[in-house]
């Protein structure tokens, strides 16, 4: 039996697609050995720039087999730019194999920049535009009850703890990507996707995370454009989508030139702590 599987990139946001070499089904002795086809290597590119840390950083590695090849290889000797529509032009250094390093150019709101790749004589490009930056005005506690049922019939009520993030959508269409870092750790379900689409120009409620009491959270709240959001969008669904279940998956949309794995953003980011307290947690009403 022949299946032929897409492998690209792994880690948190480097996707490796693939399914697992044997299948076995429970109360069956036959055991299906499923045929994994390698793809060849792809150039990978990873960029964002934002409108509050400097320097940014490119990096760029090739794809590679999820079984012979875990840890990626690096792109050395790449001629890596980024310019933006105001006319500065930043040409990046390489630090270390791999990971290059912007010098002159700064996120802006209202800005587009454009990523320009040359390796091994073929170029890539990507285009980003870094939208308006909207404050998260406050982040609060809210209570959450519910009934929980189960077949024996011992329904329970609980209450659980929330943490809402409040902020003012702009009179634009606007795309966000929320982060949630507990004492400063996140993983890949620490996010969410939104777009304005109900709430344009009104005062928004949304719910980020449950709230654990001694644990300091912070939130990110970043602005992308409709590219970036597509591509967490699509990621999003590879992530947590069972591939034995669900149609074919293929790498996240990305908008890189040439055949390009990976993505280039520019994202505007505010963000805000909340310490979790027993006090603050007893305040709630």
């Amino acid at each position: 039996m022949g299946i032929k599987k897409k492998i690209r990139f792994k880690d948190a946001l480097r996707i490796v697609l693939s399914l697992a070499p044997l299948l076995v089904f429970s109360g069956c002795q036959k055991v299906i050995n499923v045929d994994l086809n390698e793809a060849a290597p792809r150039i990978v590119i990873e960029g964002l720039i934002n409108d509050r840390h400097v320097p940014y950083s490119v990096t760029i590695t090739k794809s590679g087999s999820y079984f012979n090849q875990p840890v990626l290889p690096s792109v050395s000797g790449a001629d890596v730019t980024i310019t933006d529509n105001a006319g500065t032009t930043d040409t990046l250094r390489e630090a270390t194999p791999g990971i290059y390093l912007t010098s002159r150019i700064r996120g802006t709101p209202g800005r587009t920049y454009t990523l320009k790749v040359i390796s091994d004589n073929r170029e890539y490009s990507g285009t980003s535009t870094m939208l308006s930056h909207v404050n998260i005005d406050s982040l609060k506690l809210v209570k959450s009850e519910f009934q929980r049922f189960d077949f024996g019939g011992n329904n329970q009520h609980e209450i659980n703890m929330e943490i809402h993030c409040f902020f003012k959508d702009p009179e634009e269409k606007n795309f966000y990507r929320i982060k949630v870092f507990k004492n400063d750790s996140i993983n890949i379900q620490n996010y969410r996707l939104y777009d304005d689409q109900y709430t344009n120009g009104q005062e928004t409620e949304l719910r980020v995370a449950r709230a654990e009491a001694g644990v300091t959270f912070r939130v990110e709240l970043l602005s992308i454009d409709k590219q970036t959001y597509g591509y967490y969008r699509t990621l999003d669904d590879l992530l947590f989508t069972n591939p034995f279940f669900g149609s074919t998956p293929a790498n996240p949309n990305n908008n890189l030139s040439n055949g390009a794995l990976g993505y280039f953003g520019a994202v505007a980011i505010s963000s805000k702590t909340i310490i979790i307290t027993d006090s603050l947690i007893n305040s709630v009403e």
